[in-house]
């Protein structure tokens, strides 16, 4: 399990809030692949800010963190 400053646990909980409010629940802070389900979340959502969010937590938490949401996301 990783471990997180309180800068990303700060950033998990605003995801979660936006996730919770355009899907109907978010993963647990305790959930064992919660960056991978988050990821998953960033390619299903339609909001722009839930995206960009998650784009702001995976550059805070680093690599290979960051590297795997550019891939999803690639710029037009």
């Amino acid at each position: 399990m990783a471990i997180f400053n309180k800068e990303i646990i700060d950033r998990l909980r605003v995801v979660r809030k936006r996730i919770t409010a355009e899907f109907g629940s978010a993963p647990a802070l305790y959930t064992p692949n919660l960056l991978e389900d988050i990821l998953l979340y960033s390619t299903r959502s339609q909001d722009a800010i839930t995206k960009s969010q998650i784009r702001q937590l995976m550059e805070v938490v680093g690599e290979p963190w960051n590297t795997r949401f550019v891939e999803l996301h690639p710029f037009p």
